[in-house]
């Protein structure tokens, strides 16, 4: 089929899987305005397909030019004002139209495909009750798998869904059903929507299936929850709960940002295979079933995790559907913002408090790492087009681009920070903004020039190292950078802790000013701790002098201030990603002193942490007495510990410990009986049994079957594959690598079984695999997609094998070939810096030295 052609302006296609650039789409976006959508879908068919019907207004600023609507179904039917088109319009996903000055109408008549891979139109079939859930994914140019659509994200329009279904389902979008569902022969029903307000298509959603539901209200504003029926205990019993986050949540970000809440309803559907935990669409939040939980099960750790989620969702309702961005190059600003308030809206709302320390332990320490891999890049990174924008979902987006707007914060104080947030909102609502307009609101809010702080922290990639150097009876702080050519300007606090009687005590701190001088001197006379950014409030890597290193290998739990203790826990890990500090040290630090943290989050960290570090970082013919030490020692903590959110963190690394000497301890823990009478032994704890029973070469389908049959979760079947893959044996291995590639699962299956198949230990049956993953990439792409691609690309690349060097060697002549689409080499490229940072890190384990 050859590409229409007109007298006008035509749009080449350079599509690779759908791809968009934002070349085409900024013409696009010079042509078309006003635009309108009115679609009809039909999803009672019973094959993997559904008919859609669309019809598109829209006004276009000259005549006599060919634009294009994306589309990734297949078109029957194309009428453009007044006159049918050929189908031949339709190439490489795209809708060819002639326009004419001013008005325009298009009509799309054709059949799209249900999803499987968490994309567009997402399809679960429930193999309890046959019944089908679907719900939308479209984030960053997804829309098109659905209807015809500008799937960019600065053409905002109003969007009125018609949706038919079976008459026992209830379907949910944007905005609220006018009227009751009408009823139709055959046991079907009719929805119609309301016209949402001005949105992109990424953010406009459908949900559909026979869901539960639970009402609720904030004010005049409706509220509702929804989950599968077999999940109505749990949400019944957390809807108190959650109408009650909502709406301290609502009313905090109402006052922070000075704009109500701007859609008129708030639904929360919890959905199976959910490719995130929370999709953020406008009026209609789809978050991941697995937050729904109740009973013993509801743990304060897990509830602080599902608030996170929800009121980073909630941010999106401001930044992202009020205020949206004009291309993806302003993907940091709405994924940043919203990782940041969140953490301020825990802190402020939630009666768990940890909003801060965790934002240090978690969020920082993962922007941190991703400026440590090869793939590291600026902030404010080039978007050339939407397979970009598709790679670009990641920590230097959402982590670093939170961490750099804190410290945009604290440069310009928060209340005025606050005040530039509130005339950003303002300005822009209901329209689109890039990150420029946010720094000229905060300009204006607090009279500071940004143009350097620009420069310096959203067009430079890397972060800054303050190393601290102990000469003599003083300190000097030395401020480094990686990469090292353009040191940024920092004013970092310095804290001084002595050790006096059971600990360590902060005795001063003072503030200094970094710049690309290169070292200042602090006064920290006869410190044995000298803690940089003790406060958590600059991004930067705090590399320790040896005796401040060793006052916290000794003493690291007796800081009183949780937010030093975490920027004080992530220096060390650190260390050891930067094969600075041997991982056998990191275990034995841990299961020392992580035991006397109070918060069970933080615990449930560091033990994670420690383990990764034994099999991950640890030198091979250490792993094994690591893992023995830490079973051995987190066995006695569990003989001690109290309440069920730290048994549950100790238990959880406890299995992850266990070797085939502890099968039996395993085996009771899949059977619930457990050695300790107080733990109650969660569906979590049990399935990580049988995976490690698993991998060991026990034998575990009586228990697997019985763990099914009692599960009405939808991760059960996904979690059973994994189990399944985990087996030593090759033919096992054999199976799930056929798994992955049968095209029988969907992509949230195929993770689960790419995530047990990879079990360290077994490398000796992984080994031959490795030529073979390089051999498949190219044919996953051109199969199945770019979404299933990076998720086999990452989830099979050959980390455990006896052949690194080879794996290596491979990855680097296909990323020098360069002929695979850019975003698979970005995820080789990131894997191939894990792995020889596992190499370093291994390395420097197996030398032994008193620094450790």
């Amino acid at each position: 089929m050859t590409q229409p052609t007109g007298s006008g302006e035509s749009f080449p296609s350079l599509v690779e899987n759908g791809n968009l650039t934002r070349r085409e789409a900024a013409a696009r976006a010079e042509l078309v305005s006003d635009v309108r959508y009115r679609v009809d879908l039909d999803l009672t068919a019973a094959d993997d397909r559904f008919r859609c019907d669309a019809t598109i207004r829209f006004r276009a600023r000259s005549g006599n030019t060919l634009t294009f609507l994306d589309f990734a179904g297949s078109p029957w039917f194309v009428e453009c004002n007044g006159t049918t088109l050929d189908t031949g319009a339709y190439h490489a996903e795209r809708v060819y139209v002639p326009t004419v000055a001013g008005e325009n109408v298009v009509r799309v008549v054709g059949a799209a495909a249900y999803g499987r891979s968490g994309v567009g139109l997402h399809r679960f079939r429930d193999p309890e009750d046959g019944q089908s859930y679907l719900h939308t994914r479209f984030r960053p140019f997804e829309a098109h798998r659905v209807y015809p659509c500008f799937d960019q994200p600065d053409l905002r329009a109003t969007l009125e869904p018609v949706i038919t279904v079976d008459e026992r389902w209830r379907v949910l979008a944007n905005t609220e059903p006018v009227g009751e569902p009408e009823p139709l022969p055959g046991g079907r029903a009719l929805w119609a929507f309301a016209p949402t307000p001005p949105l992109p298509p990424y953010l406009t959603t459908l949900v559909a299936g026979p869901f539960h539901r639970v009402n609720g209200r904030h004010g005049d504003l409706p509220l509702m929850l929804c989950a599968r029926p077999g999940l109505s205990e749990e949400l019944e019993s957390a809807a108190e709960e959650l109408f009650e986050l909502i709406g301290h949540g609502l009313d905090h970000y109402e006052r922070l940002l000075k704009r109500p809440y701007p859609f008129a309803k708030y639904d929360h559907v919890f959905v199976p295979e959910c490719a995130v935990s929370a999709a953020e669409h406008p009026g209609c939040v789809v978050v991941d079933e697995n937050l729904l939980f109740c009973g013993a099960t509801a743990t304060a750790t897990r509830r602080r995790r599902r608030a996170e989620v929800l009121l980073r969702a909630m941010a999106h309702m401001w930044f992202g559907g009020l205020v949206g961005i004009r291309w993806w190059n302003g993907l940091w600003l709405r994924e940043g913002m919203a990782t940041m308030l969140a953490a301020q809206a825990q802190q402020a709302v939630t009666p768990f408090g940890t909003g801060w320390p965790q934002f240090e332990q978690r969020v920082r320490a993962r922007a941190r790492h991703a400026d440590r891999l090869p793939t590291s890049r600026p902030v404010a990174e080039d978007v050339p087009d939407t397979g970009t924008a598709r790679a670009s979902f990641d920590a230097i987006a959402r982590d670093k681009g939170a961490s750099v707007l804190l410290q945009l914060a604290d440069h310009v104080g928060w209340e005025g920070f606050v005040d530039g947030l509130g005339r950003f909102v303002e300005h822009h609502a209901w329209s689109t903004a890039d990150p420029d307009h946010l720094l000229a609101s905060l300009r204006s809010a607090t009279a500071t020039d940004l143009t350097e702080w620009a420069e310096e922290w959203l067009a430079q990639p890397g972060v800054d190292v303050v190393e601290v150097f102990r000469p003599g009876s003083g300190a000097t702080a030395v401020h480094l950078s990686d990469p090292p050519p353009h040191p940024r300007r920092l004013q970092p606090r310095i804290g001084c802790y002595t050790s006096d009687g059971p600990g360590l005590r902060l005795r001063h701190n003072t503030v200094l000013h970094l710049d690309r001088r290169g070292s200042v001197r602090a006064p920290c006379r006869a410190a044995d701790l000298v803690l940089p950014n003790d406060d958590g409030r600059t991004h930067i890597k705090v590399r320790l002098d040896p005796a401040s290193r060793r006052a916290l290998l000794n003493a690291i739990a007796t800081l009183a201030d949780p937010t030093a203790r975490a920027v004080a826990w992530g220096a060390l890990w650190d260390d050891v990603l930067d094969a600075r500090l041997a991982a056998r040290v990191f275990v034995a630090t841990v299961l020392r002193h992580a035991p006397l943290e109070k918060d069970a989050e933080s615990l449930r960290l560091l033990c994670g942490r420690a383990v990764v570090a034994a099999i991950d970082y640890g030198e091979r013919s250490n792993t094994a007495p690591l893992l023995h030490a830490m079973h051995t020692h987190l066995r006695g903590e569990l003989d001690l510990a109290t309440g069920l959110d730290r048994q549950l963190a100790l238990a959880d690394a406890l299995l992850r410990s266990a070797a085939a000497e502890h099968d039996s301890l395993l085996y009771d823990m899949a059977l619930r009986r457990p050695p300790w009478q107080e733990l109650t032994i969660d569906r979590n704890l049990r399935w990580r049994a049988l995976l490690r029973l698993s991998a060991h070469g026990r034998p575990v389908e009586d228990l697997v079957a019985a763990e099914l049959a009692a599960e009405p979760r939808s991760d059960g079947r996904r979690r059973a594959l994994s189990v399944e893959a985990a087996r030593p044996r090759p033919s096992a291995k054999e199976q799930s690598w056929h798994r992955v590639f049968s095209g029988a699962h969907s992509l949230a299956e195929r993770q689960a079984i790419m995530a047990g198949f990879r079990q360290p230990g077994q490398e000796d049956v992984l080994t031959p695999y490795a030529e073979r993953y390089f051999t498949v990439l190219e044919s996953v792409w051109q199969a199945e997609g770019p979404e299933c691609a990076r998720s086999v690309a990452r989830g099979l690349y050959p980390r455990v094998t006896d052949a690194e060097q080879e794996v290596l060697a491979r990855t680097d002549d296909v990323l020098q070939r360069g002929r695979l689409p850019q975003e698979l080499l970005r995820v080789l490229l990131e894997q191939r810096g894990e792995l020889a940072l596992a190499r370093a890190a291994r390395a420097r384990d197996a030398v032994r030295t008193r620094a450790g």
